[in-house]
């Protein structure tokens, strides 16, 4: 029953760190890698991803008011902007998919992108803060420049120990966007993303291993991902205005010098 508490754990951490500014990739990287498991297969890394895109899903359906205008019933974030806000990533996903899976996935380059950014996101937090103190946007502010810039950004993400909430959120506080404004940004721009790998994987599927047991890790994995990426969601938004992203940046510092400490 190892691999079944191994699937139960990652499900969680994948519940966790999807949506937070530490980089899941990172995370389901290390943490096998640093107990000494066996990889997990595909299907479970699909499985916890679709739990993920699911809670999404669910949280958007029922506030949907952060789509719409209230004014004008216009959506902020319709379906060119989220075009617009995710071709970057899945150009420069489909061209060096390859590379970066076969290169990048190291202990070494996961420690220095989560210090890199940690840093960027406490310089930038600091100059907005104590230095510009500009009037703040509002995610009806939101125009196709802004979201191209933004999609840029995203596009940094797959390179892991990036992670992708954290570097759009990064590209939407560049731009002067308040923080609950970035983190919901971040959760649309989830979607797309998360669907198309998604579903590139299951390409690589291998069906013929499908059994009983494994049924039920799939099952166990996808409402474990699902439960705990919701209630992240929805408690990061709400408090994110009290909390602000110090605390995650303080984290990443403190993990990537461990990582650099005694794994490199």
């Amino acid at each position: 029953m190892n691999d079944l508490f191994q699937v139960i754990f990652l499900s969680i951490i994948q519940g966790i760190t999807e949506f937070l500014p530490i980089s899941s990739s990172a995370h389901l990287i290390l943490i096998p890698k640093l107990f000494g498991w066996i990889d997990q297969n595909i299907l479970i890394d699909v499985s916890m991803h679709f739990g993920s895109l699911l809670a999404v899903i669910f949280y958007f359906i029922l506030n949907n008011q952060y789509f719409k205008d209230s004014k004008s019933s216009k959506h902020h974030i319709g379906i060119g902007k989220l075009f617009i806000g995710s071709m970057p990533v899945l150009i420069f996903g489909f061209l060096y998919h390859d590379y970066i899976t076969t290169n990048l996935r190291s202990i070494e380059v996961i420690a220095i992108s989560t210090l890199l950014i940690a840093l960027l996101f406490i310089l930038t937090e600091l100059l907005r803060d104590f230095v510009l103190k500009r009037p703040e946007k509002n995610i009806i502010d939101i125009s196709n420049y802004d979201m191209l810039f933004i999609g840029l950004f995203q596009a940094l993400a797959l390179v892991p120990g990036t992670s992708r909430s954290a570097i759009i959120i990064l590209g939407a506080l560049l731009l002067g966007y308040n923080k609950k404004s970035t983190v919901i940004i971040a959760l649309v721009l989830s979607f797309p993303v998360i669907l198309l790998a998604m579903l590139y994987e299951i390409y690589s599927i291998n069906y013929h291993i499908l059994d009983y047991y494994t049924i039920l890790k799939i099952l166990i994995s996808i409402i474990i991902s699902f439960l705990i990426s919701y209630a992240v969601i929805k408690y990061f938004i709400s408090y994110i205005n009290k909390i602000g992203f110090y605390p995650f940046m303080i984290y990443r510092i403190f993990l990537g010098l461990f990582l650099l400490t005694f794994f490199t």
